[in-house]
């Protein structure tokens, strides 16, 4: 609130020093050289810069007992957020606020640990090794012999016992036939982009 008047405050100083100082000018310009400042009634010499000393000082006088109506009057009349009359008196924050306190004293854990490991199982490489070797030399056994006409007949019967339906093809309609051709054609390379 101080700070609205505060600005006013500074504003008319400024003109009222101003308007002294042209006042002062205009005196000197208009007064001759070999005049004497005039006794007052009391005895005593009036000089013109204390007569303006003194107009300052009662202005800034009747400034001040302003700023202190004015500040007077603000505070009897509360003031909303904007500087302007409120029109009811809100409560204050501290009444609203909620105090309870959700932080829970921290517990301290500590993660240095020892990592827990299964123990390793012993591997012995070389055991695996003469199992592989065995069942190669068992392989290539198999297979050592030449073909006979006997092995020949039974790898046939076994072949034709196999049901043929997962290699055969569902037969397509003439009409199935034309949209493929027509897509292709649409989806296809262009006609000059294709190999002979």
């Amino acid at each position: 609130m101080a700070g609205d008047f505060g600005g006013l405050i500074f504003v008319a100083l400024i003109w009222a020093f101003f308007k002294l100082v042209s006042r002062s000018r205009e005196d000197s310009a208009t007064a001759q050289p070999t005049r004497r400042p005039a006794e007052s009634g009391l005895g005593r010499i009036e000089d013109p810069p204390r007569e303006e000393g003194r107009a300052l000082r009662m202005l800034l006088r009747e400034l001040e007992g302003a700023l202190n109506q004015g500040a007077a009057s603000a505070s009897s009349v509360g003031r909303g957020p904007v500087g302007r009359p409120a029109a009811r008196r809100l409560p204050s924050a501290e009444e609203v606020e909620d105090r309870e306190v959700l932080e829970a004293s921290p517990e301290v854990e500590s993660l240095e640990r020892e990592p827990s490991r299964a123990g390793r199982a012993a591997v012995d490489q070389d055991d695996q090794a003469e199992q592989v070797i065995a069942r190669r030399a068992a392989s290539a056994a198999s297979r050592a012999g030449g073909r006979m006409s006997a092995d020949h007949q039974r790898f046939d019967q076994r072949i034709r016992q196999e049901p043929a339906d997962h290699t055969a093809t569902r037969a397509l309609t003439p009409q199935q036939l034309r949209d493929a051709v027509i897509w292709r054609e649409i989806l296809g390379p262009p006609v000059s982009l294709r190999e002979p």
